[in-house]
């Protein structure tokens, strides 16, 4: 038997595989002898049957089971004889094997790039940082005042522009004679989100009064269950209410728990400064581990930036979902989507590359109390308390996930420390 470990690139690597074809056939006559113990073969008692039987009647399936336990040997030797770290399952490829042949294959597996990071300590970047002026302030208080509206009723109301509509809905999607009734829908008219086709219809509409009408969508329509469909409506307008956003005020101050209205907006500038700080030093981060990744360029495994993309789709996905888009009806192109997040996914995967690096290189380690702290911090989002947390960490073995996270963040505020930042 011959093994050869071939260095395809810093993180690929393919373990080429070559075993006579004694040791094939000697493994082959292993598992025939094991196969009948219990075969059931026609004429003969279980158990009792010839190997050379056996071997023909079962060709096939011993093949295929010879090769599959000659490989997981080769690929468990190798792993422990040359001390290899896979980033994922191994790939069997190019496998060759006649009668009386030697059976050849190569396994095609990744590592972690070797990285000796050069250049680190006293980098030079500059963050703009923007201003807080008025506009920002105001913007702010706007946007708080708006949160806080009430809806009230609108005595006497026609439906227009900004009032807030409760319908009971009864619709039939083309020819079908089974209607769909919803109680309780509510929708803003005029609202960018709002069925602009649907709403002109209602328009001029009293609480109380009912109105028949049909919609023709667009092929490109979303929810898609509409596209290209004529959709016939019986409404009937069940509420009007109109927004009552409160006056910037003491008294409006004084409810959000300040002493009155300037004590409020300096707050809020107070806030907006301190965001634009958090920003600023976010950046700041971001442009000194982009400086060394672009300094020193690495070859990354296809494994981590297929795992860091699939996050990307997942974390794209639940956003879509809270706002209420259901992605099994939505027209959303995911190859599309994975193209477009293929270059940030591999920029995050060359950062964590590094920051490992880095973190080795400095001696850099997570303490037992900083986990825990961690979990502390994410019971409090989750509502899980920390022992709960870490023991589901660690059944689903993603503990280590947690502490290299920790350790990568622990690295760039090394570089951070140790950077030479100013402000344009």
């Amino acid at each position: 038997m011959t093994v050869e470990i071939v260095e395809v690139n810093s993180c690929k690597r393919n373990l080429a595989v070559e075993i006579p074809a004694s040791e094939v056939d000697q493994e082959v006559s292993n598992l025939a002898r094991e196969y009948a113990r219990n075969a059931k073969v026609p004429g003969f008692r279980p158990g009792k049957a010839p190997l050379s039987i056996i071997r023909q009647r079962y060709g096939s399936e011993l093949w295929k089971d010879a090769t599959q336990k000659i490989i997981e040997r080769c690929w468990r030797d190798a792993v422990e004889e040359h001390k290899l770290q896979p980033l994922a399952e191994p790939v069997v490829k190019d496998m060759e094997h006649e009668p009386g042949s030697p059976l050849k294959f190569t396994v095609a597996f990744e590592i972690m790039p070797p990285v000796e990071v050069k250049e680190y300590k006293g980098l030079k970047v500059t963050v703009p940082r923007k201003e807080i002026g008025d506009e920002d302030v105001n913007r702010s208080l706007e946007m708080i005042r708006e949160q806080h509206a009430q809806y009230v009723p609108a005595e006497g109301a026609e439906a227009q522009d900004g009032l807030i509509l409760t319908l009971t809905v009864e619709y039939r999607i083309g020819e079908d004679d089974n209607p769909i009734r919803d109680e309780g829908v509510s929708f803003e008219m005029g609202h960018p989100r709002t069925d602009t086709a649907f709403a002109e219809h209602l328009r001029g509409a009293k609480a109380g009064e009912s109105r028949t009408f049909e919609v023709a969508y667009p092929e490109d329509h979303i929810p898609e269950r509409f596209a290209g469909k004529k959709v016939s409506y019986d409404v009937t307008v069940t509420d009007i209410k109109k927004k009552e956003v409160p006056e910037l005020n003491d008294e409006f101050s004084k409810d959000l728990g300040y002493e009155d209205v300037q004590t409020f907006t300096r707050h809020i500038r107070d806030e907006l400064v301190r965001q634009e700080e958090v920003t600023a030093e976010k950046k700041a981060r971001e442009m000194l581990l982009d400086t060394i990744v672009e300094q020193q360029p690495v070859d990354i495994p296809d494994c981590m930036v297929q795992d860091e993309l699939e996050s990307r789709t997942y974390r794209i996905a639940t956003d879509l979902a809270i706002r209420g888009i259901d992605i099994n009806q939505a027209a959303i192109d995911w190859k599309k989507v994975f193209e477009e997040e293929r270059p940030r996914a591999e920029q995050a995967v060359r950062r964590h590359i590094f920051l490992d690096a880095i973190a080795r290189q400095e001696g850099i380690e997570v303490t037992s109390e900083e986990v825990d702290s961690e979990l502390e911090k994410m019971s409090a989002d989750t509502g899980k308390s920390a022992a709960v947390l870490r023991a589901q960490l660690e059944k689903e073995g993603r503990i280590q996930s947690l502490e290299r996270h920790l350790r990568q963040n622990k690295a760039l505020d090394f570089i951070y420390r140790n950077a030479n930042i100013s402000v344009g």
